[in-house]
């Protein structure tokens, strides 16, 4: 990830890997969010119509690459 050159800086590379990080970072903020939602809905529900399946992991595609909760 080495994104000099010599003493030249190499703008594409570094535009790249500021970009692939802040989605990271976004995809990541993302996936949190998902998951208190998530949690709010779970024990916020109509206990008596809707049951407890428990969590599993799912992906879902956006902008930001696939997210993971």
């Amino acid at each position: 990830m080495n994104i000099l050159t010599g003493n030249e800086i190499n703008i594409k590379s570094l535009e790249k890997e500021i970009y692939d990080y802040a989605c990271k970072l976004a995809a990541k903020d993302f996936s949190n969010f998902l998951e208190a939602l998530d949690f709010e809905l779970m024990k916020n529900r109509d206990k008596g119509l809707f049951r407890n399946k428990g969590t599993r992991k799912t992906c879902i595609k956006t902008l930001m690459g696939e997210v993971e909760y």
